[in-house]
């Protein structure tokens, strides 16, 4: 008899009916009681309340005032950083004229509160005036360079006169005598002249050349020492100078005395402004605005931010005497809460007698039921109760415990199945085959895993739609489950991928198997109407002799099934030769040394172009090994194959050889282009590189201008200091160095700044999706501007459509590259590419970007 039929029978009454009628009782008592006391505590909560209301939105308003300050301090940095850039200085002025008006606000709001905190708003606000005047000041200052450095003024206008004065006076005396009017009579006078004219001269370049270093930011000792090299010419100028004063008392010369005194006065008034320069220079005041900032605007910040600082401990101080208050009123409230919670211990004392009677005990019964449930042993008895939600749950349990039961099954079904085919899945699968690893080894017996993949499956979904593709996997799978035996697994790893394992089949069988499935899935499948033929490529593996654990079975069997994708074979066994890059290595290497000896690799040149005239500029070199056996070896691999076998300066000396020659044979027809050789990391290590580089550029009579040696942005961090002065070398002997894929490692800025480096050439990751994605756009277009301040070339690569070019053009890149100019091409075929681009590309047709 049911549940429902006793409860009909005896009718046992409500347990909530009981608890509401004691619960109804006690609220009342205790609504009695709270509203002894609500209203006072409401009143007093509501204050409290509107205080600490007001507090928050001074809070609110002073913490909004400090974040303003610091945007004011970030834009006025930026501003000076370039004021061309932004509106940075529009940004300040508003954002502290707006701090004002909030200090104000907040002043006016407190002015019949506390005296010192009035006074101490009345402060911030005429603070926030003399800073809105400083910057004011100092945005004027920025802008006018003479103001901004005051050492380049004297520079370029004082010094300018006397400087002429001696230039002229001694072109007059060396005129007198080369025209014959003066023949002196001393032999060291001509000479010496010419002499003193050079020394002036160089003086002069030494001068701009430490006005531009300290334009430049250079440090002062690199200043200290150009300041001393150009007092070290001036005196010996001024030695020349009074000894030709001395021989010009012996010869006949019109205004020879007069005129060596005019140059020695304008010599040393000439040397006394450049002490005020230099004296202006190497003090805080050689920048204006940075002078100003130091001594005016970030005190006066500093100022700010401790009278903000001020106002939030006052308001601190406040909110901490309303939490007081809030404190006892929280007081008053516990006392009731207590009052409340002793009623409610009557209450609970028995209302846990009660539960203990008529729910405890019921429910730990079902309690035990579900943990006997859930280690599959046999459940207790329930105890029943005279209450009706007891019953009820009892009940509940019983038809839990059959649902349970169907659901369990449905769940282990799931997790070994796959849920489109209903064939096992991946884990099953390894399951099965760890099985039978256990079970061959014991009974020495082979078996036999197939590893299969649709041929084209893609273009179906691509077509059809992934739909139509399921109902394609799910008839696949029908066939291949129809096709083995009973005792074979057949499994769906994911995607368009199966696997079929043959307990007891040797290697005969599983070739008939292997046709039988061709066979069968070269039949068409019917899809939306249209026949639709399907291929397989399968990969065929035995134990023990293709491996023996389930992880070299499956790489295998994969090595197998793509050999047969790409030898179009339909099912192929495992061979080891097939894997040859590394069981080969050995011979790969010896083949790449006769490779690089006998002249059999060979260079592809990609075109870069000059974006501003859109003219070829030059070409990247591109190394391609077509192997006599192995056919081509991707670049990657020639290069890791020569690293691992210490080849790698051999073979980057043939490529930076033969990119030499084919320049040179480029010049020859007319076309003065550059071309670029990447460098591996260890050839920075070759201590004779630069020698060597060196004897090819005069073998094959190029200048180093025309050469870009290009390194990887990582390859120059693995030993900066090694590279830098390997760099050096290279530049120094008039070589372009580039960083390749520049923003895909970690170099250092301060390690940037010292490398020798004339272009970066930002990696085409950023390039190819620039025009879809405000990221990378935002990337390209920073690195290009990082580029440019630091006084570098930038190149961008993967330029694939005409939008790429057009927001290279845009954002100022100096040159391009990409397939939308050229693919790499052969030496010859790149020579005639050079002469039906001599006018530039404006004539193609731009391609578009790929729908």
């Amino acid at each position: 008899m049911s549940a429902r039929q006793n409860d009909g029978q005896r009718n046992p009454g409500s347990l909530r009916s009981r608890y509401i009628t004691l619960t109804l009782l006690l609220a009342i008592i205790v609504i009695s009681v709270v509203l002894l006391f609500y209203k006072g505590i409401i009143s007093t909560k509501q204050n409290v309340a509107e205080q600490l209301l007001v507090i928050q939105e001074d809070h609110s308003t002073l913490n909004r005032i400090k974040i303003d300050l610091l945007e004011t301090y970030r834009n006025i940095d930026l501003f000076l950083l370039d004021p061309s850039q932004g509106n940075h200085a529009d940004t300040a002025h508003s954002l502290i004229s707006s701090s004002l008006v909030k200090v104000r606000e907040f002043a006016l709001r407190h002015r019949l509160g506390d005296l010192d905190v009035r006074q101490e708003a009345q402060r911030l606000a005429t603070k926030y005036s003399n800073l809105k005047e400083s910057v004011t000041a100092l945005t004027e200052l920025r802008m006018d360079i003479q103001r901004q450095y005051p050492g380049m003024s004297i520079s370029a206008f004082d010094m300018t006169g006397p400087q002429q004065q001696v230039i002229n006076s001694l072109l007059i005396l060396i005129q007198e005598i080369e025209s014959g009017n003066l023949i002196p009579e001393s032999k060291e006078l001509y000479p010496l002249l010419l002499k003193s004219y050079t020394l002036w001269t160089r003086a002069i370049s030494q001068m701009r050349i430490y006005m531009a270093n300290r334009l430049a930011s250079f440090s002062t000792e690199l200043l200290l020492s150009q300041a001393n090299s150009l007092e070290n010419l001036h005196n010996k100028f001024l030695e020349d100078v009074e000894r030709l004063g001395w021989l010009y008392t012996t010869e006949d010369s019109f205004e020879g005395e007069t005129t060596i005194r005019s140059i020695e006065k304008s010599a040393r008034q000439w040397m006394n402004l450049f002490e005020q320069v230099r004296a202006v220079s190497e003090s805080d005041k050689w920048r204006g605005d940075s002078h100003t900032m130091k001594t005016v605007v970030i005190p006066l910040t500093d100022e700010i931010s401790s009278s903000i600082s001020k106002l939030e401990s006052w308001l601190s101080t406040q909110e901490n005497g309303v939490v007081e208050q809030h404190r006892k009123n929280t007081d008053t409230l516990s006392t009731l809460l207590f009052s409340i919670i002793g009623l409610f211990m009557l209450f609970a004392l028995g209302l846990i007698l009660s539960l203990d009677m008529m729910v405890f005990r019921p429910i730990a019964s079902v309690t035990e039921a579900l943990r006997s449930k859930a280690y599959n042993h046999k459940s207790p008895a329930l105890i029943d109760s005279d209450s009706r939600e007891i019953r009820y749950l009892i009940e509940a349990f019983q038809q839990m415990d059959a649902e349970v039961d169907q659901r369990q099954d449905a769940l282990e079904h799931q997790a070994l199945h796959d849920y489109l085919t209903g064939l096992p899945n991946r884990f099953m699968l390894n399951q099965r085959i760890e099985y039978q690893l256990l079970t061959s080894a014991q009974s020495n017996q082979p078996f036999t895993l197939f590893l299969m993949d649709l041929d084209n499956f893609k273009d179906i979904n691509d077509s059809l739609g992934h739909a139509a593709g399921d109902i394609l996997l799910h008839k696949v799978a029908m066939e291949l489950s129809q096709t083995v035996r009973k005792i074979d697994t057949v499994a769906r790893l994911g995607g368009d991928e199966f696997a079929i394992l043959l307990p007891d089949m040797a290697r005969d069988e599983s070739q008939k198997l292997a046709k039988a499935i061709l066979h069968t899935l070269q039949q068409p499948f019917k899809l939306e109407g249209k026949l639709i033929s399907v291929g397989i490529s399968i990969g065929i593996v035995s134990y023990p002799s293709d491996g023996t654990d389930i992880k070299s079975l499956l790489q295998h069997a994969d090595i197998a099934m793509y050999h047969a994708k790409r030898q179009k074979t339909g099912f192929s066994f495992y061979n080891s030769k097939e894997d040859f890059f590394h069981e080969n290595r050995l011979s790969l290497i010896s083949d790449l040394k006769d490779a690089i000896e006998n002249d059999d690799l060979d260079l592809h040149f990609q075109p870069q172009i000059d974006v501003k005239t859109n003219r070829v500029c030059g070409a990247e070199a591109l190394l391609r090994w077509h192997h006599p056996t192995h056919g081509e070896i991707k670049p990657d691999k020639t290069i890791e194959l020569a690293e691992y076998a210490g080849t790698i300066h051999q073979l980057s000396l043939w490529v930076i050889g033969t990119a030499m020659k084919e320049c040179a044979a480029w010049h020859a027809a007319g076309h003065n282009i550059s071309v670029s050789v990447n460098l591996s990391v260890l050839d920075l290590a070759n201590q004779n590189l630069s020698g060597e580089i060196g004897a090819l550029l005069k073998q094959y009579r190029l200048s180093p201008f025309y050469l870009t040696l290009e390194i990887t942005e990582n390859g120059m961090m693995e030993n900066p200091g090694h590279s830098i002065d390997m760099l050096n070398g290279l530049s120094q002997m008039g070589i372009n160095l580039a960083i390749d894929d520049f923003g895909t490692g970690f170099s250092s800025l301060t390690y940037l700044k010292k490398l020798p480096i004339n272009t970066i050439k930002i990696d085409k990751s950023f390039v190819l999706d620039m025009d879809i994605n405000e990221s990378d756009e935002i990337i390209v277009q920073s690195t290009i501007n990082l580029g440019h301040n630091l006084g570098l070339k930038v190149v961008i690569e993967g330029i694939e459509h005409h939008e790429l070019m057009e927001m290279a053009s845009h954002y100022g890149c100096d040159q391009a590259q990409g397939f939308f100019f050229g693919r790499p091409q052969q030496g010859d075929e790149f020579l005639q590419f050079l002469e039906k681009s001599r006018n530039g590309f404006d004539s193609l047709a731009p391609a578009k970007r790929p729908a």
